[in-house]
């Protein structure tokens, strides 16, 4: 699924789009998959990088939980 999927806890990594590394709380962020040259991956972000890509048509707390229960029963 496009956007962001999931909220995982906090972890010491390294943001895939603004590459700042730190403890801090991990998104997973499926990207817009254009095939056969661009398939579908999910990349670990920041929650600053989470919310500019969730835009601002809701917020990303209202629905955060229901994705990550979805993506982890996926997983």
């Amino acid at each position: 699924m496009y956007g962001v999927n999931a909220k995982l806890p906090k972890d010491y990594f390294q943001c895939h789009m603004c590459r700042i590394t730190k403890i801090q709380e991990m998104y997973i962020w499926g990207n817009f998959a254009i095939l056969p040259k661009h398939p579908y991956k999910e990349y670990r972000i920041c929650k600053k990088c989470a919310i500019r890509e969730n835009g601002k048509r809701k917020k990303l707390e209202n629905i955060i939980d229901e994705r990550t229960k979805q993506w982890l029963k996926s997983q």
